[in-house]
């Protein structure tokens, strides 16, 4: 029962992460005026998150580098500032939403 529980946080932690990094991406993009739409966000997180779940440090290198490059392919926004900017706030966004809803959730039970 206890792995269930701690795989059920699992999920419910990254869910959580991705779409608070889908919504950073989302309003950042909004922010500095460039063309993106919430679907090609949430595909951003859900594939940066999947990146992020290897080994520290690793995934946190891959997983910036990784929505870094997506971000400035697909929504052709500027390389400095507009990605950076945009990147290392929804990833701190994501993180903190995600450490949030669990700390959250084990102070609920």
């Amino acid at each position: 029962m206890d792995k269930a529980i701690e795989a059920l946080n699992q999920i419910l932690g990254i869910a959580v992460q991705i779409v608070f990094t889908a919504v950073g991406l989302w309003s950042g993009m909004k922010i500095t005026k460039n063309k993106a739409d919430f679907t090609g966000m949430l595909i951003i997180a859900f594939s940066c998150s999947l990146i992020g779940m290897l080994p520290p440090p690793w995934g946190l290198i891959f997983s910036l580098l990784c929505m870094f490059l997506l971000l400035w392919k697909f929504a052709g926004a500027k390389l400095f500032p507009d990605c950076l900017f945009v990147v290392l706030l929804s990833w701190g966004i994501g993180v903190s939403g995600k450490h949030l809803i669990l700390y959250l959730a084990q102070h609920i039970k």
